[in-house]
């Protein structure tokens, strides 16, 4: 539903190939995946893009990374530097897809029928961590 909702908010058709959230089916493990932008404070995509291209930027008021599609040339470098997958190339042009958090209204999480997707400040997400998976990690430890 996210990616559907996703592609339909920013090109007005139904096309996953077109979402800028991926979700990943493991059959076998019955496991859903999902690559989504995690709007990096340091953001590696922004700094890989070469500085006379200068197609990526964060919007001032949202925060989240832009692709501006005349100046991207494709090169992927911000694809490569992505540490959590999010980005993509657009399926049939020339630039990079990037979650734009949908101009502050993420369509994928006001429209996810589970709940799974959550926007979540930096410093809520640990204390939103169920307590079966942290303590998981501390036995890790």
């Amino acid at each position: 539903m996210c990616e559907q909702w996703c592609s339909l908010t920013h090109f007005g058709v139904i096309n996953p190939a077109k979402a800028r959230i991926r979700i990943v089916r493991d059959h076998f493990e019955q496991v859903d995946s999902s690559f989504y932008c995690h709007q990096c404070e340091d953001a590696p995509c922004i700094n890989a893009c070469p500085p006379k291209i200068n197609a990526l930027s964060r919007d001032e008021k949202t925060g989240a990374v832009e692709v501006d599609q005349e100046k991207c040339i494709g090169c992927r470098r911000c694809q490569k530097a992505c540490v959590h997958g999010a980005i993509r190339m657009h399926p049939s042009e020339k630039y990079v897809l990037i979650c734009d958090l949908c101009g502050g209204d993420p369509q994928c999480l006001k429209h996810c029928p589970e709940k799974a997707i959550q926007y979540k400040e930096p410093d809520e997400i640990h204390d939103s961590i169920p307590d079966t998976i942290a303590e998981q990690e501390v036995k890790r430890a």
